[in-house]
């Protein structure tokens, strides 16, 4: 009887017996059936996220940033700590108004206890002790969209303002229409220099803030030549030299430009005795000082650097220094424009990637001022650690008529602040 062949099987390497195609048994038939629309699935998702991937980088590759961003060395972030220690004292803040004032920027207050301010749909108002608000003046068009973002060139824009010498008349500054003033006995507004005119032949683009000297000559603040109020969160993250410190004579009409190539220039202030005036730069967390006078005249240098955030308006203290106010911290251990500062092409991916609007939210909610005395130096903090009363505060404003009374205004609450300092919750 012939020997019958005896074929053995080849099984793959690696393989367990059941995995044999020809001895595979009825549950393992099962998994390879369950394994496969699996498989599939995965493979359909890593392909989407790939095209995906490809098209982010190809975007990123090909499309013009709408920035051209420098490098901006950081430094070492403050620690809040000592002067800086977080304290509750802006929790005591009284709102006016809540609800009824959108953006009100800057605030004075005239000898009768009158408030002026302007909101973001163009309007200057005055608040009354009683609480009556008298509308004013709109510096642009009166437009059924003014008070949304898109419309601030044509509705006009009131940041800084302030009284002359006489307080006849409220000299404004309209990010978009220029420096302005306003008759209070004629209820006339005129136009001082149009932001179409500029100075020097440059046009204003974000004129911003001033001060007033006791010769009515004005000092005022253009953010920048080329980015609009509307367009800040590009300029800050941008971070170019772009702004200028401008002059301007009420008598003889004649301007100036003082000092340009400034980040961000913001707040003005003047020294009591005018011999120098004091600007903030926003972008780079600091102030500089420029001499007016004396033998120092023209000179400028660092008043006060590395601040615990990002100075917005500063002003004068009756007893001494400066008010400063600043609606974003910078804090040890993160603070979000000092990371990516040095990394322009980081900068300019995120200015492709994020729209403007979602810049606020990067924002920390933090309440907080401080007192600078005249060498520079911060000598008190004021907080509101998480923001539950006030933050975004852009103007810290002392009542000239009862220097314990502090006025805040802001770029983006709807009211303005309140608060005594003669409280025991307010004495630091």
């Amino acid at each position: 009887m012939a020997e019958k062949t005896i074929q053995s099987r080849r099984r793959r390497p690696g393989t367990e017996e059941n995995d044999d195609l020809e001895n595979i048994s009825e549950d393992d038939d099962k998994k390879v059936k369950r394994n496969k629309p699996l498989r599939s699935a995965y493979m359909i998702v890593f392909q989407v996220v790939g095209a995906v991937v490809g098209l982010l980088v190809f975007y990123l590759f090909v499309t013009p940033s709408p920035i051209k961003p420098v490098p901006i060395k950081s430094q070492d972030l403050p620690y809040f700590d000592g002067i800086l220690q977080p304290n509750n004292a802006l929790q005591q803040v009284i709102k006016i108004l809540p609800g009824e004032l959108n953006g009100p920027e800057s605030i004075q207050v005239d000898k009768d206890g009158n408030i002026y301010t302007g909101l973001h749909d163009g309007r200057i108002i005055k608040i009354s002790p009683s609480g009556k608000i008298v509308h004013l003046v709109r510096t642009g068009m009166d437009l059924p969209e003014c008070g949304n973002i898109t419309a601030e060139d044509k509705c006009g824009r009131p940041l800084g303002l302030q009284f002359d010498r006489d307080q006849e008349n409220l000299i404004i500054c309209d990010a978009y229409l220029g420096l302005l003033k306003y008759n209070l006995k004629a209820g006339e507004l005129t136009t001082l220099i149009s932001a179409s005119k500029g100075v020097n032949d440059v046009p204003f683009k974000f004129v911003n803030h001033l001060t007033i000297s006791s010769s009515n000559k004005v000092y005022f603040t253009d953010s920048s030549w080329k980015w609009q109020r509307r367009d800040f969160p590009y300029m800050i993250l941008e971070g170019g030299g772009q702004g200028r410190l401008i002059s301007y004579d009420i008598e003889t009409k004649q301007s100036e430009v003082l000092m340009d190539g400034l980040f961000f220039p913001n707040g003005i202030a003047l020294s009591p005795d005018e011999e120098f005036v004091v600007v903030c730069e926003t972008t780079a967390s600091r102030i500089m000082r420029l001499f007016l006078k004396g033998s120092r005249k023209g000179i400028y240098d660092l008043f006060s650097d590395n601040l615990p955030g990002a100075p917005d308006n500063i002003r004068p203290s009756k007893d001494g220094g400066y008010w400063v106010a600043l609606p974003s911290i910078r804090k040890w251990p993160f603070s979000f424009l000092d990371s990516v500062g040095p990394y322009p092409n980081l900068k300019s991916a995120i200015a492709k990637l994020l729209p403007k609007e979602t810049f606020h939210g990067l924002i920390k909610k933090y309440g907080l001022m401080i007192k600078l005395d005249y060498y520079g130096d911060i000598i008190k903090s004021y907080h509101d650690p998480d923001g539950s009363v006030i933050t975004h505060i852009s103007e810290v404003y002392e009542d000239p008529n009862d220097h314990n009374i502090l006025y805040f205004g802001s770029f983006k609450n709807d009211f303005i602040g309140k608060l005594r300092l003669n409280s025991k919750q307010t004495d630091l």
